[in-house]
């Protein structure tokens, strides 16, 4: 039934950010259903339209989500940034990786996108040359696929745009070439990670991550040999 009061704020917000995802790799949008789509999102981030449910870090979290996808097509403003930078404190890692995704996105908010970096960076643990994010959620995100791989490929595709503009906006440093470890290791012998959205996610932050550090064929010849054959 096409109402919002059966509608799904994250679904919305996802879709949006596919739409985006579809724009760039060459795919035509329908205007009509894009723009009644943003108008959506819009209305989600001016108003208290979410489902009882919501926890206020649930909400906070999809309104970044909200944010990054119209951010991709020019709709924010570092005025839109900022009526949320309160809220980056509640929302789960997913929440400020998009966040930060938005920042960097929109011209004038470079000093949102550092303290948004430096606020993702607290929750990082490294062990034995790998970095993972942590952070503890109720079961109430579960119903916005949240996972923690979700959140670890999210903020690779954060971290990896930074980078793209010129340089690290922050104390990065070499987490991404850590964290690319943790992402392609936790899908093991597999061809996929365990459901669509990570997938999604991951695949997404991988081709981010090589477009930015991979981008160069480098220099050099491999040989392999096996017996008396060389190739």
């Amino acid at each position: 039934i096409p109402q919002d009061q059966y509608g799904s704020p994250y679904l919305s917000a996802y879709t949006a950010l596919a739409f985006a995802w579809l724009r760039d790799d060459g795919h035509a949008i329908p205007d009509a259903v894009e723009t009644r789509l943003h108008e959506y999102l819009d209305t989600l981030l001016k108003r208290d339209v979410v489902p009882d449910f919501y926890t206020r870090g649930m909400a906070s979290t999809v309104r970044a989500v909200a944010l990054a996808a119209l951010a991709k097509r020019g709709r924010i403003t570092v005025a839109d940034l900022e009526r949320y930078r309160t809220h980056v404190e509640y929302m789960s890692l997913f929440g400020k990786a998009h966040y930060l995704q938005a920042a960097l996105a929109v011209p004038g908010a470079e000093a949102i996108a550092r303290e948004t970096e430096q606020k993702i960076l607290a929750s990082s643990v490294r062990s034995g040359g790998k970095i993972s994010f942590n952070e503890v959620l109720d079961d109430g995100y579960l119903r916005i696929s949240a996972t923690p791989l979700n959140s670890q490929c999210a903020i690779l595709s954060a971290l990896a745009h930074g980078a793209m503009r010129g340089g690290e906006i922050g104390p990065a440093g070499d987490v991404p070439f850590e964290l690319v470890r943790v992402i392609t290791q936790t899908r093991g012998n597999r061809d996929h990670w365990e459901n669509t959205q990570e997938n999604m996610f991951c695949m997404n932050s991988l081709v981010d991550y090589a477009q930015r550090y991979e981008a160069v064929p480098p220099a050099m010849r491999v040989a392999a040999v096996l017996g008396d054959l060389a190739d």
